[in-house]
């Protein structure tokens, strides 16, 4: 680490320093940070559900998620996160978006249950059957997602970038609607939570800036 006077920047070279002070530097630069709450269900039926905020859309064609893992920090023998075993074993999981109403029992579920009690139980959650995938939704969720195991990069010894393909989508009805045809979707009304710098620290997306994009002849004077 040393200071880069001529930009009045300080400058980290990653591969210098320790994994907690990587990780600060990112998830306190990198904001915000749209949370997945992965609902999985292992082979025995007991249901996990944790909130990850190494996440984000990856495309539309084919329709991917992106969540990343790290190891597990908070229990003593353990490598893998119960959510990453339950995805790799079982090929499918689903994600559900975090609206205000339960941003208090998503934080629940970030506690460091063992693999044999189910988050649903602890943060007083129901389950709702997927379509398409044994993985269960959750009730009252106002955006969920139906996955199957893309692709599992692995990155380090229990960590990884997990790319699952959507397979279905849900959205609950009150925010989807049509204008000129056209397909709307009511995010704001959403109440969408994130995570943002800090340990504990969310941000709300309801009250987004909006900026239309400039067509290259405007700029251009053409």
């Amino acid at each position: 680490m040393r200071a880069c006077t001529h930009l009045l920047q300080m400058q980290f070279t990653m591969d210098t320093l320790d994994p907690a002070t990587r990780y600060k530097l990112l998830v306190n630069t990198i904001t915000p940070r749209p949370i997945a709450w992965v609902l999985t269900q292992d082979s025995d039926g007991i249901r996990n559900a944790a909130p990850f905020s190494f996440f984000n859309a990856m495309g539309g064609t084919p329709p991917l998620l992106a969540i990343g893992f790290a190891p597990d920090q908070q229990r003593d023998g353990v490598g893998d996160k119960d959510s990453l075993t339950n995805i790799r074993a079982m090929g499918e999981f689903t994600v559900a978006l975090v609206g205000e109403a339960q941003a208090e029992a998503m934080n629940i579920c970030a506690t460091d249950a063992p693999p044999e009690v189910s988050e649903f139980d602890v943060a007083g959650l129901e389950a709702i059957p997927a379509t398409r995938v044994a993985a269960p939704l959750l009730k009252g969720a106002p955006v969920q997602f139906e996955c199957r195991l893309w692709q599992f990069i692995e990155t380090a010894p229990h960590s990884g970038i997990v790319l699952g393909e959507v397979l279905v989508t849900h959205i609950e009805d009150r925010f989807v609607g049509e204008e000129k045809g056209r397909l709307r979707i009511d995010n704001p009304a959403m109440q969408l939570v994130g995570r943002t710098y800090g340990g504990g620290e969310y941000v709300r997306n309801a009250a987004p800036l909006k900026l239309d994009r400039v067509p290259w002849d405007k700029l251009s004077g053409s």
